[in-house]
């Protein structure tokens, strides 16, 4: 299995809003191969548009930033019913500016809970997001992402204690208890010599 596949130099930049509107009829024409198909059947469903550039054909998603990283992020595809695919892993240049609701933005600035743009390749199961990045896009295998594990707050340990006791209290007691022994066989003493 590919890690990416990588398309020239092909740079998905911009795309017009009015390109973003629902176009079924275009969804509906395209030929996406059996292996898109197993790997994101609901394609038809949450496809866009289609757009060709360098030869290679394109289903435009909408996606919801679950997680991201400096070089991945990983999306959820939306559905026309609400609903949104298993989690999706996208890897990303560094110095790459994603298309957030039309606009290109830095992906440092991105943000979890966005839409962005993102393309699906109708021939090779491949998925990358609209940027503006210099040299190729690098298309992600679409396969399903796992959840990460919910993270359990760690069981806070019981606070210490202050330190304020001191074994001063006992060795006075114990002093205490010697000077009172000492004191009644000293009375004894005298008691018995009289």
């Amino acid at each position: 299995m590919k890690a990416f596949v990588t398309v020239g130099s092909l740079v998905l930049a911009m795309i017009p809003a009015v390109a973003l509107a629902q176009q079924p009829e275009a969804c509906q024409r395209v030929e996406f191969s059996a292996a898109v198909l197993e790997r994101f059947p609901n394609i038809r469903k949450a496809c866009l548009d289609v757009i060709s550039k360098d030869g290679q054909t394109f289903a435009v998603v909408r996606a919801l930033l679950v997680r991201t990283t400096s070089r991945r992020m990983t999306v959820r595809v939306r559905l026309p019913d609400g609903t949104q695919t298993e989690p999706m892993g996208i890897n990303v240049a560094s110095n790459a500016r994603i298309n957030v609701n039309g606009r290109m933005t830095p992906i440092q600035d991105v943000a979890v809970g966005q839409e962005i743009s993102a393309y699906i390749n109708v021939t090779d199961p491949g998925i990358a997001v609209a940027s503006e990045t210099p040299g190729p896009v690098e298309f992600t295998p679409i396969t399903a992402e796992p959840e990460p594990e919910p993270v359990a707050e760690a069981a806070a340990p019981a606070p210490e204690m202050p330190k304020t006791a001191t074994r001063l209290p006992l060795v006075g007691t114990l002093g205490l208890f010697l000077l009172a022994a000492g004191a009644g066989i000293a009375f004894l003493r005298r008691r018995a010599q009289a």
